[in-house]
């Protein structure tokens, strides 16, 4: 049901597919936690790197998916999707989780238990807004935040980029 529609993208343009091979990169679109237990017997302990984006839980009507979860239900949603992702990182991968503040101390604690807290690896604060909100009613929200999680710490290395000079200076 998943891996519907595959079109493959590389130097020639877009091509449609009828099956990829484990060293192909795959983007799915769609229900996460069916994407990714449609994965779970290919690529168990074989992804590097995972990133989720999930609904922020802040009743917005702006997006295409349910995002007013009560805490408890949207932990358990959370809660499901990590359990699935663990299964799937190799032993040196990553997970990347964005959130805001709205519950991303909550979902600190719920990592901290998935993935065991030792593998915490860093709160990344991503600056969403240059400029300080003048109509804000208490301060400006201008952060969101990442949570870096290894499946094993002591194994895991972040893939630097080279700096320039420019950089340097």
């Amino acid at each position: 049901k998943v891996l519907t529609n595959m079109k493959k993208y590389d130097k020639d343009g877009e091509r449609e597919v009828s099956e990829f091979t484990e060293d192909d990169n795959l983007i799915l679109k769609g229900n996460n936690l069916l994407a990714l237990h449609t994965l779970k017997d290919r690529y168990a302990g074989k992804v590097k790197l995972i990133y989720i984006d999930p609904p922020f839980n802040t009743s917005s009507d702006g997006f295409k998916y349910n995002d007013k979860f009560n805490r408890a239900t949207w932990l358990t949603f959370i809660k499901n999707r990590l359990e699935i992702s663990k299964e799937l990182l190799s032993i040196d991968g990553s997970i990347f989780i964005s959130c805001d503040d709205s519950e991303s101390h909550y979902l600190k604690v719920l990592c901290d238990s998935v993935f065991q807290e030792i593998n915490f690896v860093c709160n990344v604060i991503w600056e969403k807004k240059f400029a300080p909100q003048n109509d804000a009613k208490w301060f400006s929200d201008n952060h969101d935040h990442i949570l870096v999680y290894a499946k094993e710490k002591n194994l895991w290395r972040p893939n630097l980029l080279p700096r320039s000079a420019e950089m340097d200076a």
